[in-house]
């Protein structure tokens, strides 16, 4: 619903599916009005300085259609005109009370909705407001009409959103994996096979959910649809592959569905103040769609417990990261490398999202997550601060495994991996470097939980999701990631969330703190404040491979990347895997002095890891290999074999033995910027 212009003018104005000719000027009539000491501020409202010195009624209007009135705190605040839109009930305007519905506006140009209100209200039932770079917005209302009032005031955020975003990055990644332009059939297919099943699955609220965004941002329903099914669906294709033995093309898409993830959790015996603080990093893919749209989701339905979620544009329901008003904590991990799906389960976020409306405790939380049977693989982390209770609930669709930590407990720290023996089972190491982090990051993560226990705050448990790992390599264990888009840190006993601001990763930043019972930003409570130590050129060169992920991963300018990790291999010298990276890139560009270079600056520092180093000299054989250096490369692939290593990295040596690396191949390489590696060698 959008105005122009300020002067006398005839416009017409949307409201629903009704349109609606309003005529308005600037008067100077008195209105009778219940909500004069309505405060712009307190909503929100971004107010233009307008000569005018009270408020007025510009038109009355049929029932069930507008009137436009300027607000009379313009006669308490001269220099301010908040406008507004009223539905009326009654064919004459006879105040607030006649009204079905006020629409907050601002005299702009041009004029656009900030929020609602219901009928006398002081405050709106939906509205949207900015805190540095993040989006805060309460909705309200049925499942249709929270995720509605969301597409509304985020119309432009949804668009260009993750839920979008993920569908055209999953294609681009299909390509890469080796079908090209088969990608354009698989596709749809997938979404017509697959896709279908899974969004059969889905409940009522989360069809109304998908179709209410729909609705209010004006992307088109399959669009949307597909993004929320994506997930699911491309887990169980990848499952298919590693069941019947193609572990490459699996292994490929995984960078299609990395939900990496870290929750660090301090309670009751773990803490300063027997508090509970739940902080969590989500590691995804959309490093540029991710932060640029992030935002915190007050919701307040009408079937259930008020909930924050913090997530991004077009992301409306609250089963991934959230906290209720009863005191429970949500975070969602996944689990990638298993054969254990099954289709004609719920996919994820559904089931987090009843949980955050229905339970009050650990207790009613396992009773709900116990009701669904998952698509795929997933952990979810409950706390429970009346309690003071940890609910770890691992799943797949064959089993489920409940473990539950008490006040002496105190601390626990969490990463991809399953602790249940059978189903770590079912889990497979197809991937060294993704899975060596997993290991690192949880390890990592109850090491620095354990080192402060007793004493932990949320200024603590902020850092312990903001560190950067092992000294020696920014990359190898860093519980900050490149790809971390999302940090947060709950004290659900005092209904507080603090939210990372800035780029990823987002744990090492400024956090912001918002509280559920007041809805909306909470500036009387300190920032959290993470990463503010680091020493200036560790920091800018970090951001310099940052940029190098964005260029390669999500902009496909590899020449661009290769111009930014230069820049970090300045910065940053003793870090083998910026040179390492940059050398990959450099050979697929067909620069191959400069990636010769690269490797040898990698290998003269070394690496924690043997595999690492290993692949050091594979690469190196290969670069050799294409500059017509056959007997130094075959020298490399034999000291490849010399090291242990990932067996596909082993393979690729052998391989290399008996057959020269060709410049076509160079130009195949397609790196994974997250973990600088090259996933299938």
């Amino acid at each position: 619903m959008v105005a122009t212009g300020v002067e006398s003018k005839t416009t017409r104005h949307r409201i629903g599916d009704r349109a609606v000719s309003t005529v308005y000027q600037m008067a100077a009539v008195g209105v009778g009005m219940t909500t004069a000491n309505y405060r712009g501020s307190s909503v929100g409202l971004t107010i233009v300085p307008v000569k005018v010195t009270f408020g007025t009624l510009l038109t009355t209007c049929r029932p069930g259609l507008a009137s436009l009135y300027l607000h009379p705190s313009a006669h308490t605040n001269p220099g301010f005109l908040p406008l507004g839109f009223m539905l009326c009930d009654s064919g004459v305007f006879g105040g607030p009370s006649c009204c079905s519905e006020f629409f907050v506006m601002t005299m702009s140009s041009p004029l656009s909705v900030v929020g609602s209100l219901r009928p006398g209200s002081s405050r709106p039932k939906y509205w949207l407001k900015r805190v540095g770079d993040i989006r805060v917005l309460k909705v309200s209302g049925s499942h249709y009409e929270m995720a509605r009032q969301h597409g509304e005031l985020l119309k432009e955020d949804v668009a260009s959103g993750p839920i979008p975003y993920f569908r055209t990055f999953v294609e681009r990644t299909l390509r890469r994996a080796g079908l090209g332009p088969a990608t354009r059939l698989f596709w749809p297919a997938l979404e017509k096979t697959v896709g279908k099943k899974v969004a059969q699955a889905l409940p009522d609220f989360a069809l109304e959910s998908i179709r209410g965004l729909s609705d209010g941002s004006g992307v088109p329903y399959p669009i949307l649809l597909g993004g929320s099914t994506m997930p699911d669906s491309l887990m169980w294709v990848v499952a298919r592959l590693n069941e019947y033995g193609g572990h490459g093309p699996a292994v490929a898409h995984r960078m299609a569905l990395g939900l990496g993830c870290t929750s660090a959790i301090a309670w009751g015996s773990g803490t300063a103040d027997g508090k509970m603080y739940h902080a969590r990093n989500l590691d995804y893919h959309g490093v540029k769609s991710w932060p640029s749209s992030k935002a915190v989701i007050f919701h307040e339905p009408d079937d259930g417990y008020r909930f924050v979620s913090v997530a991004a544009a077009g992301v409306t329901m609250g089963g991934v990261t959230a906290m209720n008003e009863a005191g429970v904590t949500l975070t969602v991990h996944q689990h990638m490398f298993t054969d254990r799906t099954a289709l004609g389960g719920i996919p994820i976020g559904v089931v987090g999202d009843i949980v955050m409306r229905k339970a009050s405790s650990a207790d009613e939380a396992l009773a709900i997550l116990e009701q669904y049977r998952p698509i795929a693989c997933w952990t979810y982390l409950v706390g429970d601060s009346k309690h003071k209770e940890l609910l770890c609930f691992e799943e797949n669709p064959e089993r489920r495994a409940a473990l539950r930590l008490g006040p002496e407990d105190g601390v626990f720290g969490y990463a991809n991996i399953y602790l249940d023996p059978q189903l770590g089972a079912s889990e497979v190491n197809l991937y060294g470097s993704y899975w060596r982090h997993n290991h690192g990051r949880h390890r990592r993560a109850n090491e620095l939980l354990e080192q402060q226990k007793g004493q932990h705050t949320a200024l603590s448990v902020a850092h312990v999701i903001g560190d950067t790992g092992d000294p020696r390599c920014r990359i190898r264990d860093s519980i900050a990631m490149v790809m971390t888009v999302g940090s947060v840190v709950f004290c659900p006993d005092d209904q507080m969330v603090w939210v990372g601001t800035g780029e990823a990763p987002t744990s090492r930043s400024v956090y912001e703190p918002f509280s559920l019972t007041g809805c909306d930003h909470h500036p009387q409570t300190p920032r959290l404040a993470v990463g503010t130590d680091e020493p200036k050129p560790s920091a800018v060169a970090f951001e310099w491979y940052r940029r190098a992920y964005v260029a390669y991963t999500e902009d496909g300018q590899a020449e661009t990347a290769q111009t930014c990790l230069f820049h970090a291999c300045e910065l940053m010298p003793n870090q083998a895997l910026y040179h390492f990276l940059y050398g990959v890139l450099s050979l697929k560009l067909g620069e191959w002095a400069k990636a010769d270079v690269a490797f040898d600056h990698a290998l003269a520092l070394g690496h924690p890891d043997p595999e690492r180093v290993a692949s050091f000299y594979l690469w190196r054989g290969r670069c050799r290999d294409v500059m017509g250096q056959r007997d130094n490369a075959i020298r490399d692939y034999r000291s490849t074999l010399g090291h242990y290593a990932d067996p596909p990295v082993h393979r690729a040596a052998r391989k290399g033995l008996k057959s020269v690396f060709s410049a076509r191949a160079a130009k195949s390489v397609h790196p994974d910027m997250g973990l600088a590696d090259v996933i299938t060698p």
